[in-house]
């Protein structure tokens, strides 16, 4: 069998008729060089952030180093002489570079005769000096200072005083009345923040707490229908007939509570989240302890009734923005810096319609909202609404907003463990006895409720008395 081949078989096209047309030439020759190097400009972009622009600007100009020119010495200094004669070079190195002030013309003498030519002095020898070591050159030259220093200054005769003109200056504004005086820090005190080598006990639980002695007395019914008025975000505090609602429902003091010595509040926060450590707070903490319920707590009411039915008068958290914010956030009921007036007017309304029979608010420490031009109008409306209000940013408030209100001086278990916690209350017992009172925010733990109770067993020795946050604040004025 044979096998035959013909150039029609040929899948390309013969010799003569291949062609490399335009249509390739632009493919080949333009489009993919512009694009390899388009690429790789963009490319050296992504990782460099320089253009092409920049990168050959810095190609072309390198880094120059300007340097101010340092003072020459000799007779090129500044204030010298660009010719100085050769007999005044020993004059001005004795008279440290600088030429020596021209000396006033002697008056002429008579003219000598000829034949007798007066004999020229010769001119003192320099003085050898041990040479120096290499010229120390600093790049600020201070040539020209020593040169006005040097040179005599011709006195300026002083001018007459001219009159100024009369300017009518306004009369600052008054600033607002403030009579509110935050009491000074308390001492300070060793405070360790982790006691060495740790915890020596095992921590408490809330049911190892020990209960009072003594049940405590209810208090009075709250609340009162004559203090409430319903609104849009529920039945909020008023006044009315001459009543407020922080006297309303304050725990009564009792008669040792009223004697002369040193008083200390204690307020803990961030109550009825947690059943456990409410219940522990109602039931075993002593009912002179105020507690102050957090917003954000379900059946509000039912826990306040549940708190003054064993002797403790309550308030409610007052949600700001912390300090950490946003890292830390407080809820969607907090009042932000960045909130207008109105929100956070519209925001405390709605945390004073949580609840009813409540004496104020605990609002947290070191809050930015204090610095706000919102935080005078809060105050406003607490007091308008009979409420007292305990915390910080007191200071500079004008007198007609401010209601009752109680500086608190620190929080005592901000580190929980024992030995910080003591600490803490040990600066609370100096600053009430060199004050006179003395207001503590505490948290509800247990190893807080133990070292809290602890504390209060020393009082009767100190002479101090526990009392609720009440007793402690400042009336309004």
């Amino acid at each position: 069998m044979k096998l035959a081949f013909s150039t029609d078989d040929r899948l390309l096209p013969p010799a003569g008729e291949r062609r490399f047309g335009a249509g390739n030439i632009f493919i080949y020759g333009v489009l993919v060089p512009f694009t390899v190097v388009a690429v790789g400009f963009g490319a050296w972009y992504m990782v460099t952030g320089e253009t092409p622009t920049g990168m050959a600007d810095r190609v072309s100009h390198g880094p120059r180093i300007v340097l101010p020119m340092p003072a020459l010495t000799g007779g090129d200094m500044p204030g010298g002489s660009l010719m100085t004669p050769p007999n005044a070079a020993p004059r001005m190195a004795q008279a440290g570079g600088q030429m020596p002030a021209p000396a006033a013309p002697a008056p002429a003498a008579a003219p000598a005769p000829e034949d007798k030519a007066a004999p020229v002095p010769p001119l003192p020898a320099p003085e050898e000096k041990a040479p120096a070591g290499p010229p120390q050159i600093s790049l600020p030259s201070t040539a020209p200072a020593e040169a006005e220093k040097a040179a005599p200054v011709p006195p300026v005769p002083a001018a007459e005083p001219k009159e100024a003109p009369k300017q009518t200056a306004a009369a600052p504004a008054a600033p607002p009345s403030s009579s509110f005086v935050a009491p000074p820090p308390p001492p300070p005190l060793d405070e360790p923040a982790i006691p060495p080598g740790g915890e020596s006990l095992a921590p408490p639980s809330f049911a190892q707490l020990p209960t009072p002695k003594e049940p405590a007395k209810p208090l009075a019914p709250a609340p009162q229908p004559d203090l409430l008025r319903q609104a849009g975000g529920g039945s909020l505090p008023i006044r009315a007939g001459g009543k407020e609602a922080w006297r309303a429902y304050a725990r009564p003091v009792a008669g040792a509570e009223a004697k002369p010595g040193a008083k200390i509040a204690v307020v803990v926060t961030q109550l009825g989240l947690s059943g456990e450590s409410t219940a522990a707070a109602i039931a075993k903490l002593p009912g002179e302890i105020s507690l102050s319920f957090s917003p954000y707590a379900n059946g509000l009411n039912e826990q306040l009734k549940k708190a003054r039915d064993n002797g403790h008068e309550v308030l409610l958290d007052l949600p700001l923005e912390p300090v950490n914010f946003p890292a830390h956030d407080a809820g969607p009921l907090a009042v932000l810096q960045s909130h207008s007036p109105g929100e956070a007017l519209g925001h405390l309304d709605t945390v004073l319609g949580k609840a009813q029979g409540y004496v104020g608010l605990a609002a947290p420490l070191r809050s930015p909202v204090t610095a706000t031009e919102s935080w005078p109008l809060m105050l406003q409306e607490l007091k308008d609404r009979g409420l007292l209000m305990v915390g910080d940013g007191l200071v500079g408030i004008d007198d007609k907003a401010m209601p009752a209100a109680g500086q608190v001086t620190l929080v005592a278990d901000e580190t929980p463990f024992r030995t910080a916690i003591d600490a803490k209350l040990a600066r609370v017992m100096a600053a009430a006895q060199r004050d006179g009172g003395a207001i503590v925010y505490l948290s509800a733990r247990p190893i807080s409720f133990e070292r809290l109770l602890a504390f209060i067993a020393s009082f009767p020795e100190k002479n101090v008395t526990l009392v609720p946050v009440s007793a402690l604040v400042r009336p309004e004025s």
